[in-house]
């Protein structure tokens, strides 16, 4: 999963297309260090140089064969996580990729999206009543929207010749902060929850994209190649004072704030393959949460702060797991054989 989100950008359209297989992301950015222009959450590369993208727009190739069931039952957990809250998910279990929730043990899986086209990297609104997702059902990758049930969808954005990704709410839910190449490469973008102005935030040469709000809402944290390698930076909720984070030659991507603003969790290839880590908001006491051979990526906190949910392809294909924020008590909450990734856990539960 690494940056099968960044495959699934280069596939799609050049951005969903990238993906190809959540899988794949994950293998070519282990081979080539940072991944090449591509998702984080299949069509043919983007204007820009970037490799790593979410969910092709073709089902991706696969060796493991999902379980007929679409809502197979979770292995049994020791704990069950922050009681009442859901976690959305996509997924390929059924052929292509769709918007998936379950409970936060694992049980409960049920599909939002149902259609041909590829949805992935959902997020949650702050009231827990609405999903902003990608999907490239009208031909291109674009921002929609929809309540916490699947109903009333709702398109956001309108860029027929250019992508959009990973969409983030502000902490207020009046914003969404997303990425896009409409300017001719990658760079982040804010608009009112309704899609309404567009206003944007970076403007660089290089890859900007994958945001994520500071809980107070006057930053956020992005993930940049400006320096020749995906580093996690910060900047003002205007785009003013853009500061770098992180400090090393690998990738480091897919920044996600703790629920209390003094955290920030993301992934990174520092000790030679992809864990996740979690550092203090300024980027200083970097800690390795995960410790496994396998690719774990796209992390997001539970509600409380005290859990964190993963995309992992220890099983052999790409997974959902939550552990104790401090990297204890792993356990595996989705077990389909497919492919499963860019988990988002609700801030609050509205069910």
């Amino acid at each position: 999963m690494k940056y099968r989100v960044h495959r699934l950008k280069a596939n799609s359209s050049c951005h969903f297309s990238m993906l190809l297989t959540i899988g794949l992301v994950l293998a070519l950015l282990a081979g080539c260090g940072a991944p090449s222009a591509t998702p984080v959450p299949p069509t043919t590369a983007p204007a820009a140089t970037r490799t790593p993208v979410p969910p092709p727009t073709a089902a991706p190739a696969r060796t493991n064969t999902p379980l007929p069931a679409p809502t197979p039952a979770p292995p049994q957990v020791t704990a069950r996580p922050a009681s009442g809250s859901l976690i959305a998910f996509s997924s390929d279990q059924d052929g292509d990729f769709e918007i998936w929730i379950m409970d936060a043990d694992g049980s409960g899986q049920r599909k939002l999206t149902d259609n041909n086209a590829v949805d992935w990297s959902p997020a949650w609104s702050p009231d827990g009543n609405r999903i902003a997702f990608v999907s490239n059902r009208d031909g291109n990758d674009e921002i929609y929207s929809m309540n916490a049930d699947g109903s009333n969808v709702r398109r956001l954005t309108q860029t027929a010749n250019a992508d959009e990704s990973f969409p983030a709410w502000s902490p207020d839910g009046l914003q969404i902060s997303f990425d896009s190449n409409r300017g001719g490469n990658w760079d982040i973008y804010v608009m009112a929850s309704d899609g309404s102005g567009v206003r944007r935030l970076t403007e660089h040469p290089s890859e900007d994209w994958i945001t994520s709000w500071s809980p107070d809402g006057r930053r956020i944290a992005f993930e940049s190649k400006r320096d020749g390698n995906y580093e996690i930076y910060v900047m003002n909720a205007d785009g003013t004072n853009q500061q770098r984070l992180t400090q090393n030659a690998v990738h480091n991507g897919a920044p996600k704030w703790s629920p209390a603003g003094s955290k920030i969790a993301f992934f990174s290839r520092r000790d030679g393959n992809y864990e996740i880590y979690v550092m203090d908001s300024d980027g200083a006491n970097a800690k390795r949460l995960t410790n496994h051979p396998a690719e774990d990526s796209f992390p997001s906190w539970s509600p409380d702060g005290g859990q964190i949910v993963f995309s992992s392809g220890r099983d052999g294909h790409d997974e959902i797991y939550v552990m104790n924020a401090d990297g204890s008590n792993v356990r595996q909450l989705t077990d389909n054989g497919a492919q499963n990734w860019s988990p988002a856990w609700q801030p609050t539960s509205r069910r």
